[in-house]
């Protein structure tokens, strides 16, 4: 049995030592206690949202579990998994709640907030979410009822058909540009990754590899825009589809898919960190150009960035996107992009070897990777010092004055 090869792999949990584990293993490999992959699959599963038919066509279709509605349900009433009426602790939710508040998900609304907590096992309601975070913050559920967007017409006719890319630039002053690619008809993120730079033709395509790796095969189609970054990339996906028009260039603001996602990141999560970072700037903890807090800036918080962006891929790719007037397909992303027969729609992936990934790797995409005096000297102030990773905005913050205290005071 294992993880279902597409770019969204299955991360389980031991529920004796809480350590990552695999679908693939019969025994934890860190306490060495037997593994009951079946129930630990339906937790997985049942955390993400999924109702019950897509559970059972996943189980199926991934790992190899056959199973009827029936038994799905006897199931869930063993492991005791309810989603109605089922009881919660207030207090616990409360401080859960007020940590998303206290951080980047302050901007996040009363479904994306009963959204997390679900997938962090939290059984409570929706409506008493909305109930507590209007409780909790009045200011903020005034401010997104403002909100409204107008729709152009997108069409696309299933999974693996065109693949969105771009850059995201609003972090860039600090020194955390983004680069994210989207598959069209499903809206997944396929990736979401902060680096040094995301005008570097070689960290692209590294990323799509990677992908098209973990997918199995590769889009029919891509798009971007005319950037120089995307030139490697492009004709890597000429390459294994031995098409010169497998690729699109055009002007961002007609990359739809993508574009309009970054005003959902924007919202949800960017405008916390813009404005954190210019506190920053406007207390003259940093300033951009100073390459010592700017690398120190990167030590500190890039990490914690990523992380960030993990919650919120994964938060996306399983959010429910509601039927709507436009001509969209509603669902969930993983369900549209894994299952879309489910939607009467095609999977249009093309199948790459890995010999062809192993050539393209070897030859073209080089290691980017150099030498770095400045985070050299900040591991090993780490090192010396016995500094633990950090594990919010404020540790990572007193890292960043700690640091900077060292490289300046010479100590």
């Amino acid at each position: 049995m294992t993880g279902y090869a597409s770019g969204n792999e299955v991360a389980l949990t031991c529920e004796f030592c809480f350590e990552t584990i695999s679908p693939s293993d019969n025994f934890c490999f860190f306490c060495g206690k037997a593994l009951n992959k079946e129930e630990l699959l339906i937790k997985y599963y049942f955390k993400k949202g999924y109702e019950y038919d897509v559970i059972i066509l996943f189980l199926s279709k991934f790992h190899g579990i056959e199973m009827s509605l029936r038994t799905l349900k006897n199931r869930y009433k063993c492991l005791g998994l309810r989603r109605r009426s089922a009881h919660f602790d207030e207090t616990e939710v409360r401080a859960r709640i007020q940590q998303e508040l206290d951080g980047s998900g302050c901007l996040s609304g009363y479904r994306s907030v009963w959204h997390t907590l679900r997938r962090e096992g939290f059984t409570v309601s929706r409506q008493s979410v909305e109930i507590l975070l209007r409780e909790m913050d009045p200011d903020g559920c005034e401010m997104r009822r403002r909100h409204r967007l107008q729709r152009r017409t997108y069409v696309n006719p299933g999974p693996n058909f065109c693949w969105h890319t771009d850059g995201y630039d609003k972090l860039k002053p600090y020194g955390f540009p983004i680069h994210a690619c989207f598959d069209g008809f499903s809206r997944k993120v396929l990736w979401l990754r902060v680096t040094r730079t995301n005008n570097d033709p070689v960290i692209v395509a590294r990323s799509y590899l990677s992908v098209v790796t973990e997918n199995g095969g590769c889009p029919k189609k891509v798009r971007t825009d005319c950037g120089t970054e995307n030139g490697l990339l492009a004709a890597v996906q000429c390459y294994f589809m031995a098409d010169i028009d497998s690729h699109i260039y055009g002007s961002s603001p007609h990359n739809q898919r993508i574009e309009a996602w970054w005003l959902f990141y924007r919202r949800s999560r960017a405008t916390w960190w813009i404005n954190f970072f210019k506190d920053l700037m406007e207390q003259s903890v940093f300033t951009p150009g100073n390459d010592l807090q700017m690398e120190c800036l990167w030590f500190c918080f890039s990490s914690l960035i990523q992380c960030d962006l993990n919650s919120v891929k994964d938060h996306w790719n399983t959010h429910l996107i509601r039927k709507s007037r436009h001509e969209t397909v509603s669902g969930r992303p993983d369900e549209l992009f894994h299952l879309p027969e489910l939607h009467s729609a095609e999977d249009f992936k093309h199948p790459v070897t890995e010999e062809q990934c192993r050539f393209v790797l070897e030859n073209y995409v080089t290691s980017d990777e150099c030498h770095n005096d400045f985070q050299e000297y900040f591991n090993y102030v780490v090192d010396t010092a016995e500094l633990t990773p950090p594990g919010d905005w404020r540790d990572a913050l007193a890292h960043y004055n700690r640091l900077i205290e060292f490289a300046e005071g010479g100590s």
